[in-house]
């Protein structure tokens, strides 16, 4: 497919061809360290994210309001702990197994957003050394060098070392190691949490105009942890951040033109952050927009822009988006009853269960092991001129069904056409088309898309489960 649809796919033949163990890991917040939010903390790992598919949207056409910048921030003394106030809420997702960094954060849709850190694996240092024992770098090593092994540490969940690494490029100026450096502080991760150091070094990152630093500093505010509240100084720095392409900060300055906090109460102002935003996949404000475009919010209404964007913001974990389409799909349709393959309701199975189901209905395998995320089945008599089907589960003891792939041979178009044919015919005419072979149907806690790729020349039929398929993303 052309845009979201083919993230899900090209998602999704990462995840059937991955060999790795299953199981929960930690929390944690999206590092991005040129990138920093309002209510999420940001380290930019804008090296190591894959960039996902926009959607096709039109963005309203508004006006961005004029601020003056804000003053520098004066930056706190570290107080060694001493400034520590009330834990920001948690943003960040269960991850599998050695997560790699990755865009998106929050679901919330009811305040700003940090700039989003990827999810931490399950172990996590309980400590960490001093600042003042930070070991020393090797003094031929690029920043750049430098800051890549930070990140892949980070990703790794060896916070320890990402400090060891960041803290003397923090110490001589550099601001986009002030602002990560931050975020670790403020998540404790590798540390213990220490809100008065994370608003230090925010503070130097904003101060010499990192944007990530400017978002993050401007969510310490917004929140008044470590700072007394300021919520009109905080649109101020959301603003600068949003102005360089932050997308969290453009998500949380939406926001708060959506609230009228800080702010004049503003929707066409929000909706313009909000499609900002989104054109780079943030995940709360494709959820926010594609609620503007369901309700006719500014935006002319348009039910199949809505459910792009909902569903765009679904598959990343995104809980609000989630709802919202289930209350836009018709229960009461014939079509919702098909959420069923084998016997099974697809919201409900798990691995267990569905491969039960397919012994009896005599699914011949390709692979059936645990260790491996997905199932591989060859398609034949059990599914009519399919090649392959895989069934991919999420992590934790049950292992929910997360999504099922089919793919079927497609040496042109009209093979292609003919599956979409199919999947009309059982569940009718499609919530959303994008480009000429990209379908969607909104089943409610179920999504069935179809795709034809003519450079693979196949043609695929895929059931999604969001609130399971997020979690396997960072495999």
């Amino acid at each position: 497919m052309t845009g979201i649809f083919r993230y899900a796919r090209r998602k999704a033949r990462i995840i059937i061809c991955c060999q790795r163990a299953l199981r929960l890991g930690g929390y944690g917040l999206c590092l991005t360290a040129a990138l920093g939010t309002g209510l999420v903390a940001s380290i930019d790992a804008s090296a190591a994210v894959q960039s996902i598919s926009r959607p096709q949207v039109q963005a309203p056409q508004v006006q961005t309001p004029q601020v003056q910048p804000p003053a520098a921030p004066a930056a706190p003394q570290q107080t060694g702990g001493q400034a520590r106030g009330p834990q920001p809420p948690d943003y960040s997702v269960p991850a599998p197994a050695q997560p790699m960094p990755t865009l998106g954060g929050g679901n919330n849709t009811t305040g700003t957003a940090a700039a989003p850190i990827s999810p931490a694996p399950s172990a996590t240092p309980a400590a960490a050394a001093p600042a003042a024992a930070a070991s020393a770098v090797a003094p031929m090593e690029s920043a750049e060098e430098r800051n890549r092994k930070a990140l892949e540490a980070y990703a790794r969940g060896e916070y320890h070392q990402a400090l060891r690494l960041w803290q003397p490029a923090a110490d001589a100026g550099d601001p986009q190691a002030m602002n990560n450096l931050g975020v670790l502080y403020d998540k404790g991760l590798g540390v213990e949490p220490d809100v008065g150091r994370a608003l230090h070094w925010y503070a130097k990152s904003a101060e010499a105009g990192h944007p990530s630093g400017m978002c993050n500093f401007g969510r310490m505010l917004e929140q008044g942890r470590g700072i007394p509240p300021d919520v009109e100084e905080a649109a101020r720095w959301f603003d600068l951040a949003a102005r360089k392409g932050q997308p969290e900060a453009q998500y949380n300055l939406g926001m708060l033109y959506e609230q009228g906090h800080g702010v004049g109460k503003d929707d066409a102002a929000a909706a313009a952050w909000y499609s900002r935003a989104a054109a780079a996949n943030q995940p709360n404000a494709l959820a926010r927009l594609g609620h503007f475009y369901r309700e006719g919010r500014v935006v002319k209404k348009n039910l199949e822009s809505a459910t792009l964007l909902l569903y765009g913001a679904a598959m990343q974990g995104n809980t609000a988006a989630m709802k919202e389409l289930e209350d836009m799909a018709d229960v009461s349709a014939e079509r919702a009853k098909n959420a069923v393959l084998f016997g099974l309701r697809l919201d409900g199975a798990d691995r267990p269960a569905m491969r039960a189901a397919l012994k009896q209905a005599g699914a011949v395998p390709e692979r059936e092991k645990d260790g491996y995320i997905c199932d591989v089945y060859k398609g034949g008599k059990l599914i009519p001129g399919a090649n392959q089907m895989a069934m991919c589960y999420g992590p934790g003891e049950q292992q929910p069904l997360a999504f099922v792939s089919i793919d079927y041979p497609a040496r042109d178009a009209t093979f292609g056409k003919r599956v979409r044919e199919m999947a009309e015919q059982r569940f009718g005419k499609p919530d959303a088309v994008e480009g000429e072979m990209s379908c969607l149907w909104n089943l409610g806690k179920v999504l069935v898309a179809v795709q034809y790729m003519p450079e693979k020349k196949i043609a695929s039929l895929m059931y999604m489960i969001p609130r399971v398929y997020y979690l396997t993303q960072r495999h």
